[in-house]
């Protein structure tokens, strides 16, 4: 279940592509729900936050599921990155990212006396705090980080101009590696939220992890009119995961 917790808050040709996109500040709440067998449950709350500014793209996820075997589960990630024109798609330079993972008592993060900031707190994707998390944890917390890439792409890609299939998308982090997300366009959908019926693009997206593909492919349907994701999804070994957004 805690990796279950974790993962809630877990080249095309120019023509199949928009210039580059303006984004102004915005929040998009989001609801997690989580199935298993006749179990069905909101375990959590989300909320993205991104903006641009010139070719700089920044976004954040902060999430906390309910109370869950005496601990509250967070995940904070956050995401800088250039967005640099290239023939289609922007090319994303990613210029900061980071993930921290806390698992607080439940007494102790109500009461006000919680530290976030102490290591023992913390585990974060670069290595920094000592609470004790495995890898396949980290795992899932850089993978949501890395996700976040997406909700710039989703703007871009021109989705009307183009045919179901496959493309990759080259990641380039400063100082470190290349990585890469392989995105597949399944064709206009539609998806119901609240009563209401959105017209959708359906996506699916899986980010590499340490020169991998990470095994945890993401199937999103996207307004065609906002452009946000309005449900996020994945089967996981414990569960299924859905982040699920109500438009206003």
């Amino acid at each position: 279940m805690k990796k279950t917790l974790l993962f809630l808050l877990a080249g095309v040709a120019a023509s199949g592509a928009y210039a580059q996109v303006n984004l102004p500040y915005q929040e998009i709440p989001y609801d997690v729900n989580y199935r298993w067998g006749l179990v069905d449950v909101n375990i959590a709350h989300g909320r993205v936050t991104l903006y641009t500014e010139g070719d700089r793209f920044v976004a954040t996820l902060d999430g906390s599921s309910i109370p869950w075997e005496g601990r509250i589960f967070c995940i904070s990630d956050q995401l800088n990155a250039r967005m640099e024109p290239s023939n289609g798609l922007s090319r994303e330079v990613v210029t900061y990212e980071n993930g921290w993972y806390r698992k607080p008592r439940v007494a102790e993060y109500r009461s006000g006396e919680y530290n976030p900031n102490d290591p023992a707190n913390f585990k974060n994707i670069k290595g920094e705090g000592s609470l004790d998390a495995d890898a396949a944890t980290m795992e899932a917390v850089n993978v949501t980080a890395d996700m976040l890439g997406m909700f710039y792409y989703f703007h871009e890609i021109n989705f009307d101009a183009m045919s179901p299939g496959t493309f990759t998308i080259p990641i380039t982090v400063e100082g470190g590696y290349d990585q890469r997300v392989s995105v597949t366009y399944n064709g206009k959908s539609t998806y119901t939220v609240g009563g209401v019926t959105y017209p959708t693009y359906s996506v699916s997206f899986e980010y590499s992890y340490h020169g991998a593909m990470s095994g945890y492919p993401v199937e999103a349907q996207v307004s065609a009119s906002s452009r946000i994701p309005l449900l996020l999804s994945a089967d996981l070994p414990v569960g299924h995961i859905e982040m699920i957004h109500h438009p206003e």
